[in-house]
């Protein structure tokens, strides 16, 4: 006789309510293990280790393992069930209901998303139309003034003590609340280039005419709705000291410029420029490849209607809501206008995934165990502090597998971008609505 019995009953087109039974001597086996694991290390006054009798054990530890036995059994019963039926489950099954029945059998009951029955249209040599950013002399010159202002020095001005617009300065910072000290709004030593934007801009303003080496008091109101909670609606006074005033001192554009830019092969302004300019077309290039499979997914995902898995469909919506900062409880999260937006979102996200998916299978895609590897090595690589974490992540069970399953829908989407029909055209920058 099976030691699990199970029966799956539909609960919609993409979820699913497992019925498990596990059979009493099953589970007073697993009891008797954990009583006897517990009865070798356990310490109970008056019995030496190993002799406590399992009744005391059971009165003293017995809530504490039936959670534990009870736990492990559900888990294994319920991977063991979707092996069995072969379930291709795409959320963590939810546990609806349990009974450890008194003749000592286990029945519970767990809900389980699948993937849900895609029926693909035609998703191959699609029309498309691929607009292409020109690239103009400003642009150019854009550029090549970001590279100037990277390879500024700074200038210490000795003979000036007030902050003229352009400045940067270096500062102490100490903020209030009507008389009381604010936390988190005091530092020593800040580099602030001024006018950059890094602080508010009623900040800036009135850091321009502020005289060196004199404590200056700097009064700013912040809105109801900025970011930081501690600061809205109120208005702070900041008694800002500095203690120097730098200029930037730009490189005068020239064939110096280039050489020094550390580009291999340009020596020459005329070539730095030219080098500036095939850059700059590239991005323009890979931008507009970006927004076509943008535009191709988009039209496939409107074009097909299936279900979600409900369960998946609200955990995603939940994620997209913490990534915002939302606390989990506030009123904000349970915003109805919040969760119809975020809705709306998920729902095209969870589509898109599970499109490419299909398009993966019948494709026949595959992702080389070379390419998986490369990627984890070049995350690693570029983690930084973070290597160690990026490594034990991929030691966890899943997460390689996680990793070749996002591998393959892009695989996926590039299948549909090179086989599309494009027309391609060149165009103003204003004529294109995403400009990343």
């Amino acid at each position: 006789m099976s030691q699990i019995s199970s029966t799956i009953e539909e609960a919609g087109p993409a979820a699913r309510t497992l019925k498990i039974s596990v059979s009493p001597e099953h589970v007073r086996g697993r009891f008797d293990a954990a009583f006897r694991k517990l009865q070798a290390r356990a310490h109970l006054k008056g019995f030496r280790k190993g002799k406590a009798p399992r009744a005391l054990l059971e009165q003293a530890y017995g809530d504490e393992v039936e959670r534990d036995v009870v736990g492990d059994l559900i888990e294994e019963a319920c991977v063991e069930t979707i092996r069995e039926h072969g379930l291709d489950v795409v959320a963590a099954p939810r546990l609806l209901h349990h009974e450890l029945a008194e003749q000592g059998g286990l029945e519970f009951e767990v809900g389980v998303d699948i993937r849900p029955d895609v029926r693909l249209r035609q998703y191959k040599n699609l029309p498309a139309e691929r607009s292409i950013v020109r690239v103009e002399d400003r642009h150019v010159d854009g550029t090549l003034e970001g590279l100037r202002q990277r390879m500024a020095v700074l200038r210490v001005e000795e003979d000036r003590a007030v902050v003229e617009p352009g400045d940067v300065v270096v500062m102490d910072m100490h903020g209030f609340d009507g008389d009381k000290p604010l936390a988190g709004t005091s530092g020593e030593g800040i580099v602030l280039e001024v006018g950059s934007g890094r602080f508010p801009l009623d900040f800036e303003k009135q850091l321009v005419g502020v005289t060196r080496a004199v404590r200056t008091p700097i009064t700013v109101a912040f809105g109801d709705d900025h970011a930081d909670e501690s600061l809205r609606g109120k208005t702070i006074r900041f008694d800002v000291t500095v203690s120097e005033i730098k200029t930037k001192v730009l490189p005068p554009v020239d064939d110096e410029l280039a050489a020094e830019a550390g580009l291999e092969g340009v020596e020459t302004l005329e070539a730095l420029r030219e080098r500036i300019r095939e850059d700059l077309r590239a991005r323009a290039r890979r931008d507009a490849d970006r927004r076509v499979q943008d535009a191709l997914l988009a039209g496939l995902v409107e074009a097909h209607e299936f279900d979600l898995p409900g369960a998946l469909l609200e955990e995603t919506i939940h994620g997209y809501i913490h990534e915002l900062g939302i606390a989990h409880g506030s009123e904000e999260e349970k915003s109805p206008e919040l969760h119809a937006t975020l809705e709306s979102r998920a729902r095209r996200s969870l589509k898109a995934g599970f499109l490419l998916d299909a398009i993966a299978v019948t494709e026949a895609l595959e992702v080389p165990k070379e390419e998986l590897e490369a990627r984890i090595r070049a995350q690693i690589a570029s983690a930084g502090k973070r290597a160690d974490e990026v490594r034990r992540h991929y030691s966890k069970a899943g997460a390689i597998a996680e990793l070749r399953a996002s591998l393959l829908r892009e695989r996926a989407a590039r299948c549909v971008f090179e086989s599309a029909s494009v027309q391609e055209r060149e165009v103003e920058e204003s004529q294109v609505a995403d400009r990343g």
